[in-house]
């Protein structure tokens, strides 16, 4: 029973996992991975360095003339993200019946069991 239990809860994890938001990234013109990697460190070592200043690691970016991207706003990416939702739904639909059916299953072994002991 402790198995289901622990399997149940690994595919409730993995599935919200997976329907989690879209992480936003960051663009600016010419974008280069490496420069804007190099780019991040440094603002990141601005921040440690003098807390005083208040500055946060998006702004530092911002400053740098990066800009966050924005969600997700074509009607395609917005269906592709309801699509994910229903099948988490009935993921976890599936997974809530087979858990339930187990657990009947086993009170019936325990009610037989009580019940031939008499």
């Amino acid at each position: 029973m402790k198995r289901i239990l622990v399997l149940f809860i690994l595919i409730v994890f993995v599935t919200v996992g997976c329907a989690g938001p879209n992480k936003v990234g960051w663009t600016k013109p010419n974008f280069n991975p490496d420069q804007f990697k190099k780019d991040r460190e440094d603002c990141i070592e601005a921040v440690k360095v003098d807390p005083e200043q208040k500055l946060t690691l998006e702004e530092c970016l911002t400053q740098k003339g990066y800009e966050s991207e924005p969600e997700p706003s074509s009607e395609k990416e917005k269906s592709k993200t309801a699509e994910v939702a229903k099948t988490t739904g009935k993921v976890i639909l599936v997974t809530t019946v087979v858990v339930v059916g187990v657990a009947a299953i086993a009170a019936l072994y325990v009610v037989a069991a009580v019940l031939a002991a008499f």
